[in-house]
Order: structure tokens, then sequence, then C-alpha cells
């Protein structure tokens, strides 16, 4: 019982980070995604100019 505990709290820190750093790892994959889908929106706005661009959603 008591080991259970004491290897319980020696691994807390050891999953808390390893989760922010599965997170922070995440979150840089997801904006990395977004400023590639930008920019290749642009590209295909200056490759063939349709005017979508001028209608703000």
């Amino acid at each position: 019982m008591v080991t259970m505990v004491v290897l319980t709290v020696l691994a807390l820190p050891l999953a808390v980070l390893a989760a922010r750093v599965g997170r922070r790892r995440w979150v840089r994959r997801r904006t990395a995604a977004r400023v590639r889908a930008e920019l290749f929106r642009h590209w295909v706005m200056l490759d063939e100019p349709s005017g979508r661009h001028l209608i703000r959603s």
C-alpha cells in the first residue's frame, strides 16, 4: 500500500511533464498546419483571382 502511494507520488511529476511536452508539440503542429494552409490559400489567390477574397465572412 505504502509502495503504491510512493510510486504514484514519484510518477506524478513525470506524467505532468509528459503531458505538457505532448501538448506543446500538438499545439506547434496545429499552428504549423494553420500557417501552411494560410500560405497555400494566398498562393491559390495569387494564381487565379476569383473575387472570393473580396467577400469577408
